[in-house]
């Protein structure tokens, strides 16, 4: 007898497991998707335009980027840092000595 409440109890237990699982899609907050990678520049094309091209290798991968000029002609390539990116969307570069206080202290500088 006891089967017949368990078998109900079940199906009805997976069925709110179920719409938990589809509600948790539907509604989720989507990601910012923002990736920081330590980075190398690689190379970065000649300037003359409001962005331009950018590569980047990070973790043995080219990363190829569109950077706003004024952030591009601070840029050489062999510069090591730490690279933001969303998708195909650039969103900063930090060199890797200033992410270190000048002052002496072993600390990170507040980079946003």
């Amino acid at each position: 007898m006891r089967w017949m409440w368990i078998i109900p109890g079940l199906v009805m237990a997976l069925a709110a497991l179920c719409l938990i699982a589809v509600w948790g899609r539907r509604f989720r907050r989507p990601s910012k998707g923002e990736i920081s990678l330590m980075a190398t520049v690689k190379r970065v094309a000649a300037a003359g335009a409001d962005r331009v091209p950018v590569t980047f290798v990070a973790r043995g991968q080219e990363i190829a980027l569109t950077v706003p000029e004024h952030l591009a002609r601070q840029l050489f390539p062999g510069q090591r840092g730490v690279l933001t990116y969303s998708g195909s969307e650039f969103i900063y570069f930090v060199p890797r000595e200033e992410l270190f206080c000048d002052d002496g202290s072993e600390g990170l500088l507040q980079v946003s």
